[in-house]
């Protein structure tokens, strides 16, 4: 798996992060990148296999996307919102009956997240499909164009 982000990323979004008694973040990383690229499988890639492989082929539409061939760079302040959305700020917060700092952080960052994560989507995921280490312009084409495709 490509690592998206590190603790240092979201030290430039929330530089207080590791003064909140939680030595540190690893698990909450990991499960943040899992995420993004569950979400990627789930509305990108079922769009972009269908546009590069023959309908009549049907069996090459089935391969999962390879998660080191994406622009990490491309994905990392997605992966910093989802992580900081779902999974830091609710190990964080109190969930008492006045909503504290930690709950509207993590509600902000949820809906930052579905906001980046969108634009990626219509900016046109960056994905090495030919494995070449460069990605071409080809490998850039949004699979968004708010048409009706058939």
């Amino acid at each position: 798996m490509a690592t998206l982000l590190t603790i240092a990323d979201i030290q430039d979004y929330e530089p207080d992060i590791l003064n909140y008694g939680v030595p540190s973040f690893t698990d909450e990383i990991t499960k943040g990148q899992t995420d993004v690229f569950r979400d990627l499988r789930i509305e990108w890639w079922p769009t972009y296999s269908y546009g590069r492989n023959d309908i009549t082929v049907l069996s090459l539409g089935n391969e999962d996307p390879d998660d080191d061939l994406y622009n990490a760079t491309q994905l990392t302040r997605a992966a910093v919102y989802q992580t900081l959305g779902y999974h830091i700020y609710p190990k964080l917060a109190k969930f008492d009956e006045q909503v504290d700092i930690f709950e509207r952080k993590m509600e902000y960052y949820r809906k930052e997240y579905e906001r980046e994560f969108d634009k990626v989507l219509k900016d046109g995921v960056e994905y090495d499909a030919d494995s070449s280490g460069t990605i071409d312009n080809s490998e850039k084409e949004s699979q968004y164009y708010d048409r009706l495709k058939r």
